[in-house]
């Protein structure tokens, strides 16, 4: 297998342990990495501004796949991509929002908005570790977004995922789960993976050349795409079917573990 130049890693359910911080040896095994040459890129759902305290504790600047491939950004923090909803998707999206009652987080470059206050809202504040102005489903209409958000408890995710998907503009909506209690509406066509290819376009990089370690639904088309896929053993069912390499889970270093087989400090599992 040729030398790794890029690799992907998940944040939430992969990197980070289940407290949301960092797995000490995945920080140490990152820097080893990085002083080898190899890039490393944060890739997540999460808005860019609450990725880039992970970034400083790793002292780097980029690159980073943020909003599930929507926003992108390169080595210095330049950006590479970025993508919005087109404005009838997120009438549509806010209106089904505001009829039934479902916390909405929208996400554009930097910035985060909540649609309200209450337990989502705060299951995100403890998640995520910010703290986001309010802002109205009025307002949020008339706002662009590079992303929208649902949070709710798992079923009803379920429930709203079946009503609102038929109600989509063809082709311009992308729909993905990223944690059980989330449903994200992305611009047609993103994906991690998708992004993944934009950056690695930018940085001259082959697929082949690329590795990706994930857990969840919304990193399937970034481990499809790159030439070493692994996955974290706490990983959804359809990823670790997909994963040829399976390491072990976020609150063991399983990102470590992967990053040292490419590195050559040990051999693969």
């Amino acid at each position: 297998m040729g030398k790794t130049k890029l690799l992907a890693c998940d944040m939430d359910g992969t990197f980070l342990r289940s407290d949301r911080t960092a797995h000490p040896d995945n920080l140490s095994a990152v820097r080893e990495a990085v002083e080898q040459g190899i890039l490393f890129c944060l890739a997540s759902g999460r808005g860019i501004s609450t990725i880039r305290p992970f970034l400083a504790e790793l002292g780097l600047k980029g690159p980073v796949v943020s909003s599930n491939g929507a926003h992108v950004v390169g080595l210095q923090g330049e950006v590479v991509f970025d993508s919005v909803l087109s404005p009838d998707a997120i009438t549509e999206i806010v209106a089904f929002a505001d009829r039934h009652g479902i916390h909405l987080n929208r996400y554009h470059g930097e910035e985060i908005t909540f649609s309200g206050d209450g337990p989502h809202a705060q299951l995100y504040r403890d998640r995520v570790g910010c703290e986001p102005p309010i802002a109205s489903m009025r307002e949020t209409m008339s706002l662009p977004a590079t992303k929208l958000l649902f949070v709710g408890t798992p079923e009803e995710i379920d429930g709203y995922q079946s009503l609102i998907e038929p109600l989509l503009p063809t082709g311009l909506v992308s729909v993905v789960r990223s944690e059980p209690e989330y449903l994200e509406f992305l611009p047609g066509g993103v994906t991690k993976g998708a992004g993944l290819q934009k950056l690695a376009a930018h940085l001259s990089i082959k697929p082949e050349e690329c590795a990706a370690i994930g857990d969840w639904l919304n990193d399937l088309e970034m481990l499809e795409w790159v030439g070493r896929p692994a996955c974290v053993a706490n990983a959804h069912p359809e990823i670790l079917a997909v994963c040829p390499e399976v390491f072990p889970d976020n609150d063991s270093g399983g990102v470590a573990s992967f990053i040292r087989t490419l590195t050559g400090s040990v051999e693969g599992v």
